[in-house]
């Protein structure tokens, strides 16, 4: 999707932090929430919705944050989902291929926090 097809369409976050400790999932999810932010602030876009999966692996899909995203998604109501790096979603390529089908069949763009300005969007 570009940001023409899209249109007005909010911003979503998804946050995943794997560690089951308190102090490393806070300092976690305040780094990602930063770079989300600063991602959402170089394309124009508001942040309107977070999803957070706190001491969930990225090798599992059956996380409830992550269904979130995915049902929130299917409402054709997102026009991105911004992630600090891509292996938030999944460390899984098989999982990953499958959560970006969804999103894309939903027409929403994935935002890559982690690349360069300019090459945010990965499609």
């Amino acid at each position: 999707s570009t940001p023409s097809e899209t249109g007005d369409l909010p911003a979503v976050a998804y946050i995943r932090v794997a560690s089951p400790s308190p102090a490393d999932q806070s300092a976690a999810v305040h780094r990602q929430r930063d770079a989300i932010t600063r991602a959402a602030d170089l394309l124009g876009l508001t942040v309107t919705e977070e999803f957070i999966d706190l001491s969930y692996s990225g090798m599992t899909l059956d996380r409830p944050g992550l269904r979130g995203l995915l049902d929130r998604a299917a409402t054709g109501h997102v026009g991105y989902c911004i992630v600090t790096q891509l292996d938030r979603f999944s460390r899984n390529p098989e999982h990953y291929a499958d959560i970006d089908q969804a999103l894309s069949d939903a027409g929403v763009a994935i935002v890559d926090a982690s690349r360069r300005p300019g090459e945010e969007t990965t499609r």
